[in-house]
């Protein structure tokens, strides 16, 4: 086989699988209309057999050419291999070579770079510690200006909430003050009061008791000029009625004497319910005796 294949030896090679597209396209026309009717359809099924059998012969006959070509085609691809093989052992050491000195430029370069890289990082942190140096320095001095200034203002409101606890003290002190003798003045007030309210309820009470008094003197008095006029009365009564008193005692006197004669058994209660009438008979006459005084 030829070191290199052109597309005229391709085509020349691919002649031998001996199938055209054509005949591929007439087998596809009388074969693909091709159908069995069924299980009973033994002519159908034998030709479409026979058409199978035909395709699959056609299509081994392709599966072995191809086999025939590509067995030249893989000794051919085997000896390129060995050969850029060859080639490349030789190139290697040379490329290597020559890769080394790239290497050693570029590395070095890569090295002045990194230091660069390197010098100007350092540059930068230093740039920025020194930055956040003086920022915090400033932020420390600020803050100490701000401290001093808080504690300046503190120290103010302090003095300002003592005058003004010493002001209120004072105003306190003088309200208290005040208040006392006010108090002072109220209680003498209503001492005074008090005692001149006493006065003139000791007045009045002994102006009542004085006046009870003589009230009650007159009351007794009256009574007294009462009763001895009513024992007069009384007297005189009794002296003008003293006549028919002893006339009306007379009576129960002789009621009193009255003997109950004995009487028979039967009549014993009858005399001891006339006897009782009797006793009571003549204690009635004496009460009523005795009430004339006293109408």
């Amino acid at each position: 086989m030829n070191e290199s294949l052109s597309v005229l030896d391709t085509e020349t090679e691919f002649r031998k699988f001996d199938m055209a597209d054509t005949a591929i396209a007439a087998m596809a026309d009388e074969y693909l209309p091709l159908k069995i009717a069924g299980l009973e359809d033994a002519a159908g099924y034998a030709l479409v057999h026979k058409a199978r059998m035909d395709v699959k012969a056609k299509r081994v006959a392709v599966e072995k050419t191809r086999k025939e070509l590509k067995a030249d085609a893989l000794e051919y691809g085997r000896k390129v291999d060995a050969e850029a093989k060859r080639l490349t052992a030789l190139l290697n050491p040379i490329e290597s070579h020559l890769l080394a000195e790239e290497k050693a430029v570029d590395d070095e370069k890569e090295r002045i770079k990194n230091e660069a890289k390197l010098k100007a990082e350092d540059e930068e942190r230093a740039r920025k510690e020194a930055e956040e140096a003086k920022r915090k320095a400033e932020q420390e001095a600020e803050d100490a200006r701000l401290r001093a200034e808080r504690e300046k203002l503190e120290a103010e409101r302090r003095a300002m909430e003592a005058e003004r606890s010493r002001i209120a003290a004072e105003q306190k002190a003088t309200q208290d003050k005040i208040d006392a003798e006010r108090r002072a003045i109220e209680l003498d007030k209503a001492r005074q009061e008090a005692a001149e309210k006493a006065r003139v309820e000791t007045e009045q009470r002994l102006a009542r008791e004085a006046a009870a008094n003589k009230t009650r003197l007159e009351a007794e008095e009256a009574a007294a000029k009462a009763k001895a006029e009513a024992e007069e009365v009384a007297r005189k009564r009794a002296e003008a009625l003293r006549p028919d008193r002893e006339k009306l005692l007379m009576v129960a006197s002789c009621v009193g004497g009255i003997v109950v004669p004995d009487v028979s058994v039967e009549a014993q209660s009858a005399a001891r319910k006339i006897e009782t009438i009797l006793v009571e008979a003549q204690d009635k006459i004496k009460t009523i005796v005795a009430a004339m005084i006293e109408a």
